[in-house]
């Protein structure tokens, strides 16, 4: 029996509803805390999506846009839906609902080769670090800090 496709939707966070329906995203993360993203989402600067799988919610990104400027808060994807495009195709769809932003800056672990090699394939390029700036359990890592200037008029690869 051949298999069906997953039905996928990009759906915008606009209501509490919403975000309690990600709560389990946020619980025992080293990223943004979920009571940091409930107050973020109150913010008019505060543009968010989601991405459903067959109805279930399976990533989420986050923005602060500001002028022509947004700047990536936290991109999520459940540890079970990984390595399967989710993050892609929700980075694609979210970026070009942005409409009016003419950049987006973000900052990635240095030692997450997987999103960072996500980022230069859709056209990020590194544009500085700071040294140390995450805690880890060994220490201390440094953020790398990438751009990607958007042309609306073009399609994001």
């Amino acid at each position: 029996m051949p298999e069906t496709d997953a039905q996928i939707a990009l759906r915008a966070l606009s209501s509490p509803a919403d975000l309690a329906h990600l709560e389990t995203f946020y619980e025992q993360s080293d990223g943004p805390s979920y009571g940091f993203l409930q107050g973020l989402q109150d913010q008019p600067h505060c543009r968010a999506w989601y991405l459903l799988k067959d109805k279930q919610p399976v990533a989420a990104i986050w923005y602060q846009c500001v002028a022509e400027r947004a700047e990536v808060i936290d991109l999520r994807v459940l540890a079970s839906e990984r390595r399967q495009g989710l993050g892609r195709q929700l980075l694609w769809a979210s970026l070009t609902a942005l409409g009016d932003v003419g950049a987006v800056e973000l900052e990635v672990r240095s030692s997450n080769v997987a999103a960072r090699t996500l980022y230069e394939s859709l056209g990020f390029s590194e544009t500085g670090s700071r040294p140390n700036y995450y805690a880890t359990v060994n220490g201390r890592e440094d953020a790398i800090l990438m751009t990607l200037a958007l042309n609306h008029g073009a399609s994001v690869t």
